[in-house]
């Protein structure tokens, strides 16, 4: 019995680490070309206009400064059409004026702002195809408090709380601490794809010679495991397509059911012509909570075991 107990604990640790250690990102495409970011269609293809423009800028014709002085923030809309962020004039105490992005939506109706949103590109953010997230470039900042790192922070639109953040290997500028091919750079577009697989994301690098910024454009790909993302977002409605699925705990639902079979079985009285009702034997259903169903399948599948062993 001591065997099986360490078996049924080492399987909850797992389980653990597992949980604690997932991401959603699988893996990332490094400076993809030009014909494979126009294979992709987006939630936002007013967005692809933003990055012609940053390619025109690879010949140095454009600096950082002047992309800068002719971008206009625009907003961005959901594609169901409900919710929209934009660059909006917040008022605080002082009176001052301080810019910065707002979540708009019309189903609550509510707006809500958005911090530390950092990107030069027309469009701030870039909704997934079910509109319940965004992607949003953000700056996380070193110790030294000099610099910071780009990063991309998928933001739950029903809660605005962060589902997952994912480091960028760019800085805003070139420390010896957090080395670059280039002095500067800038976070310039995001796009998520429409079938929800990949977001996509450019970066410009600068060298600064003689007071000129020439650019170069870097595209750069997240794929992601999109059902595990709207999982992680609280989806769970399995009437909803790709909502609620978790292989994990229908295997071992199944797993349970075919063990209960035989089960009933092998404790079923012998050369009895007629079956006998076992429905009062059989335990009650339990809710589970939510992210629970493995853990109540192995804590029940240790219980079986224990049970068959003792016997």
């Amino acid at each position: 019995m001591n065997i099986i107990v360490g078996i049924i604990s080492l399987v909850f640790i797992i389980l653990q680490v597992a949980s604690a250690m997932g991401s959603p990102v699988t893996s990332i495409d490094e400076n993809i070309g030009e014909e494979e970011f126009y294979a992709i269609s987006y939630t936002n293809p007013e967005s692809i206009a933003m990055h012609e423009m940053a390619r025109q800028s690879e010949d140095g014709k454009h600096s950082l400064v002047q992309l800068n002085d002719e971008l206009t923030p625009r907003s961005t809309v959901s594609p169901d059409g409900n919710c929209s962020i934009y660059l909006k004039v917040f008022t605080v105490s002082s009176d001052m004026g301080i810019e910065d992005y707002a979540l708009n939506s019309t189903e609550k109706p509510r707006e809500i702002r958005i911090k530390d949103v950092s990107t030069m590109g027309c469009y701030a953010v870039a909704f997934s195809p079910d509109s319940r997230m965004y992607a949003a470039p953000k700056l996380v900042h070193l110790g030294d408090g000099r610099n910071a790192q780009y990063a991309l922070d998928i933001m739950s639109v029903d809660s605005n709380e962060l589902i997952h953040r994912e480091l960028l290997p760019f800085y805003k500028e070139n420390t010896k601490h957090t080395p670059m091919d280039w002095d500067r750079a800038e976070m310039y577009g995001v796009y998520w794809s429409e079938d929800g697989s990949a977001i996509v994301y450019d970066i410009l690098g600068a060298d600064i010679d003689g007071g000129l910024y020439p650019t170069t454009l870097v595209t750069n790909r997240l794929n992601v495991n999109y059902t595990e993302l709207r999982e992680m977002n609280g989806y769970e409605d399995a009437g909803e397509e790709n909502a609620g699925f978790s292989g994990y705990d229908d295997l071992m639902e199944s797993y349970r059911q075919e063990n209960e079979s035989e089960e009933q079985i092998m404790n079923a009285p012998q050369n009895v012509e007629a079956e006998d009702d076992t429905s009062a034997e059989d335990p009650e259903p339990v809710a589970s909570l939510p992210g629970f169903g493995a853990l109540a399948a192995v804590a029940a599948l240790g219980l079986l075991l224990i049970g068959r062993r003792l016997r």
